[in-house]
């Protein structure tokens, strides 16, 4: 197809050569008036050669802009491979209009390329996120911003709902600002994403909880209370912990079995919950021992809470395949910094009152305070 320049030039050609026959043609009809032979003859070679030249001039100028066009049609053509084989979509907008859209881009909205014509970008999204992407591409026309990278709920043709991610610049041509933008259907990465994450929180719970009762375990456990401690110290106030046994309880194993055993654990896991503070940290130390740690708290109000754990216990009637279990428990209470400064000196302390607690008959409360106070008497 002959652009516009082309048609221009050949018709400049053909008028230059009219010029010449009609002065030629006028030269003839008055030669006695423009002077003699030999001078009409160096006028009219003159004039040939004028006319040769810009003949010449004009036939090259085209000969280039045949290149030009060949070139730039030879890049169109380029573009529009790379951009159709491209796996992300690409759009360009203009005075609020899709000018440009790739294959790609109809694939992951499901619209042709004639109706994204039609489409207004903020079409695409969802309307909770469309004021967010309307203010994103003022602040970028406005030049605000040079280049823009979020993710966005959208929905296909369909009124499927997907997750797009895009990456937009902005560029001026002949003075329009024209919003390049390049897009990613993030749906199926998303959604392993939040599978992976779902996945990697069971395996840290698993790693931190006992499988049993679903309280924290012993590895838990110190990491916990070194933190505590810590932040007691830097701010001055109290920790202290309760350790709970079970008495007898090898006894439910061997008369009941190890899944009744279990059972029992179980329910008394479920009464620590029900009775502790937010802030309260409940872990099952091992086999049937239970540590509590409980932030702010003193050493007698920490008694306090081990006796209503005592008298609970012992009031419960835990059911196992129809059989009412009746069991007891024993508790050891320590505080910092009283009874001890570093962890190890306070489980230590809080054992050494568990120890007493069985020694004196079970299903009873001791204080650390008061076993220091005896060894000392």
């Amino acid at each position: 197809m002959i652009s516009e320049n082309e048609t221009a030039l050949r018709a400049e050609i053909v008028r230059l050569n009219k010029v010449v026959n009609a002065l030629m043609n006028q030269i003839e009809r008055s030669a006695n008036a423009q002077g003699t032979e030999f001078s009409l003859l160096q006028t009219t070679l003159m004039l040939d050669e004028q006319v040769r030249a810009r003949t010449a001039d004009l036939e090259a100028a085209l000969s280039k802009n045949e290149q030009i066009t060949h070139a730039l049609r030879l890049s169109e053509a380029k573009y529009r491979a790379v951009t159709d084989q491209s796996l992300v979509g690409i759009s360009v907008i203009e005075d609020g209009r899709f000018s440009y859209t790739n294959l790609c881009f109809s694939e992951i909205f499901g619209y042709d390329a004639n109706e994204v014509q039609n489409l207004h970008p903020l079409d695409l999204f969802v309307p909770d996120e469309r004021p967010k992407v309307a203010e994103l591409f003022r602040k970028r026309l406005a030049g605000e911003l040079d280049r823009v990278h979020y993710q966005a709920q959208c929905q296909r043709k369909s009124g499927e709902p997907i997750k797009v991610e895009v990456s937009g610049t902005t560029a001026e041509v002949k003075g329009k600002q024209l919003l390049v933008s390049v897009i990613q259907d993030i749906t199926e990465r998303s959604r392993t994403e939040r599978e992976l994450e779902t996945l990697q929180n069971k395996l840290l719970e698993q790693s931190i909880c006992d499988a049993l009762t679903g309280l924290y375990n012993r590895r838990y456990l110190e990491d916990a209370l070194i933190r505590e401690l810590r932040l007691a110290e830097r701010h001055k106030y109290s920790v202290s912990l309760i350790m709970g046994d079970l008495d007898h309880f090898k006894q439910v194993n061997d008369h009941h079995g190890h899944q009744a055993g279990d059972e029992v654990l179980r329910n008394f896991a479920c009464l620590l919950s029900r009775s502790s503070r937010s802030s309260d940290i409940n872990c099952r130390y091992g086999g049937e021992e239970f540590l509590l740690i409980m932030p702010h708290m003193t050493l007698k109000d920490a008694a306090e809470r081990a006796e209503q754990l005592r008298v609970a216990v012992a009031a419960s009637r835990f059911e196992s395949y129809d059989l009412p279990l009746s069991v007891t428990a024993s508790f050891g209470v320590a505080t910092y910094p009283e009874n001890g400064q570093t962890m190890d000196e306070l489980i230590a302390a809080a054992d050494r009152a568990l120890y007493t607690a069985k020694g004196a008959g079970r299903n009873r409360v001791v204080m650390a305070s008061t076993i220091f106070s005896s060894e000392n008497g």
